[in-house]
This record gives structure tokens, C-alpha cells and sequence, in this order.
């Protein structure tokens, strides 16, 4: 027994003996033995050292710190009932309000189909995109209840994570680039500028870290947020870049505006991850990855599968 002196099940049997006039009536109500009642009244006095009900009566009476005790000890119980079947509820329908933060890419490609399963599941909701390692730091800090990043926070376990999407990186060139002999970012760097993403960006961090590993270290040029300014440029023919599918997509940049390419040096990938707070949404986390997971599936991979098949095949959906 906890140092309260009590727990909720001995407030029931405690408040059911004053309530139906007995301990035989009490055992009745609550499926219980005789004894069990009245042991249980026995250890309930015995933690509180208090007399609650005085026996001498036929049925017992409550003595004066007895009804004190029922007063407040039936309202607690009471509480206790109406937040268990709250919490209940919300297993069965759409909590009051989920907040969601997710990544610029996967907002602009399939951001309205993601949106309508969204409302399905929740009453009330709100979203933002942006870079992901604020993301990150929102969920740590309970800004947001989950989000869907290339930032998995892996050192926290206490989270519920699912990866929704693996997809390679390519190489992208200006229109018309791809006609001269075949490229090595190397040869690249020395002839076009590079166009970075930012380094306060998680994709802009694993390309870099990547190029070092391969010995390759661009000028640094020209340096940008995000994915539709970058492709922007490349378009423009200001230089190359390294980026995913869902972000030329993202850019509007699939249907034959640069020059998308394998990256000769290797394959390396992104994974887009869901990750919420475990134990307070129910089941939701679970269905919106499902949802998300489908949603990409079914309108993401057509388009891909139509204007470069051969990316389509590197791409990975779930876990």
C-alpha cells in the first residue's frame, strides 16, 4: 500500500457499503464475498488508522471522520470514473485536437490526399511544415504530437516510430548537360557550381557528411534552404544539385525540366519517418503512417513510375 493509505478499489467498497445500507448488499453490487467486503473495510481503517463505520449498528453506521472520508472519498472516485471513461472514448473516436508537422516534400506532393485522411481521424487538427530539425525539437517539447521527418530522433525509445518511405538521391543537371560525356561529381565540381541545401537542414547534413565520405568537397557557392529554390536554379543552369524524388516532385520538376541521373559514386537514401509521443494518441499514430504509407503508394508512385521508371524501382514504402 502506497503511503495515500489507499487505492480506488477499496474506496469502491468502502463507498458501496454506505451507499447500499450494508456489507451483504455491497458484496452483491460489486460480485464480491461478504468477507472481501469486509476485510476490505478492515485494511482500509487499518491504513487510514481511522474508524470509519462504527459496527455496533445493524447496518453500520459512519462515524463523524467517516463521513468526512465519504464526502471527498466519493468525489474522488467519481473523478477517477469519468477520466478512465474519457480516456476510453478516445480510443473509439477522433481526439479533440492533433497537431502534425511534417517535412516541405511530402506537404507540397501529396499534402491535400494527407490532409482528408486527417480529418477523418481527428476533430480538430492543425499542421506546419518546415525544416525538420525543428520538427524535432517541437516534439521533444511537446509543441507537436508527431511528426513525419527525415529525422527519426533515434535516441529517444520512448517514441513510436515508423518509417514510411525510402528513396535514393540523384544527381540533377541542367537541361542539356547530359549530353556531354558521362559525369562524376568530381568532374562536376570543377566545372559547374554545386547548390547546396543548408546545413541547418537534416538533408542538407546527410548529403555533405556523404560527399566526405566519398572525397568530395565542392566549392561553397551558393547555399539554400530549400528544395524548390534549389531546383530552381539548376533549372536556370546556374549549376548541380543532389536531392530525392519526392523533392522534384515537390519542385514540379518531373517532367523533363533538368536532367535527373544516378549518382555514379553509390547509392545512398533518405527515409521519411513518423514519429509521435507512444503512449498518448491510441492507435492514431499507427493509422496515419497506414494512411500516408497508402496515400503514397497510390499517388506518388504512378507519377514517378510514369516520368522516370527507373527511379521507381529504389523506392521503398514502409517498413
Amino acid at each position: 500500500m502506497s503511503e495515500i493509505g489507499f487505492d480506488l478499489k477499496l474506496l469502491e467498497i468502502f463507498i458501496s457499503i454506505v451507499e447500499c445500507g450494508g456489507m451483504t448488499a455491497a458484496a452483491q453490487k460489486l460480485g464480491l464475498t461478504q468477507s472481501s467486503v469486509s476485510q476490505g473495510l478492515a485494511n482500509l481503517e487499518q491504513n487510514l488508522r481511522i474508524q470509519l463505520m462504527d459496527r455496533s449498528h445493524r447496518p453500520p453506521l459512519l462515524t463523524p471522520l467517516g463521513r468526512q472520508f465519504y464526502e471527498q472519498s466519493a468525489q474522488l472516485l467519481n473523478r477517477a470514473r469519468q477520466v478512465s471513461l474519457e480516456f476510453r472514448r478516445k480510443e473509439q473516436t477522433p481526439l479533440k485536437h492533433v497537431r502534425i508537422a511534417l517535412v516541405d516534400s511530402l506537404a507540397t506532393s501529396v499534402g491535400r490526399e494527407l490532409l482528408e485522411v486527417v480529418k477523418q481521424r481527428t476533430a480538430h487538427w492543425s499542421l506546419t511544415t518546415g525544416q525538420s530539425h525543428s520538427h524535432a525539437d517541437a516534439l521533444l517539447s511537446r509543441k507537436v504530437d508527431i511528426i513525419i521527418s527525415d529525422d527519426a530522433i533515434a535516441n529517444h525509445p520512448e517514441l513510436y516510430r515508423r518509417q514510411l518511405i525510402r528513396e535514393p538521391f540523384v544527381l540533377v543537371l541542367p537541361k542539356g548537360t547530359n549530353s556531354a560525356p558521362p559525369h562524376t561529381l568530381q568532374q562536376l565540381s570543377t566545372s559547374l557550381d554545386f547548390i547546396r541545401y543548408s546545413q541547418g537542414t537534416v538533408i542538407g547534413r546527410n548529403i555533405e557528411q556523404q560527399l566526405q565520405a566519398w572525397g568530395i568537397n565542392p566549392p561553397h557557392r551558393l547555399q539554400l534552404d530549400n528544395s524548390f529554390a534549389i531546383l530552381s536554379m539548376v533549372k536556370a543552369g546556374v549549376g548541380w544539385a543532389i536531392t530525392t524524388p519526392l523533392c522534384l516532385l515537390q519542385a514540379g520538376l518531373l517532367s523533363g525540366e533538368v536532367e535527373c541521373l544516378p549518382i555514379k559514386e553509390g547509392n545512398f537514401y533518405r527515409e521519411l519517418t513518423l514519429v509521435a509521443q507512444a503512449k498518448e494518441l491510441g492507435s492514431l499514430p499507427e493509422q496515419l503512417a497506414s494512411d500516408t504509407v497508402n496515400i503514397l503508394k497510390n499517388r506518388y508512385l504512378p507519377i514517378l513510375q510514369n516520368s522516370a521508371p527507373w527511379l521507381a524501382s529504389g523506392i521503398q514504402l514502409g517498413n
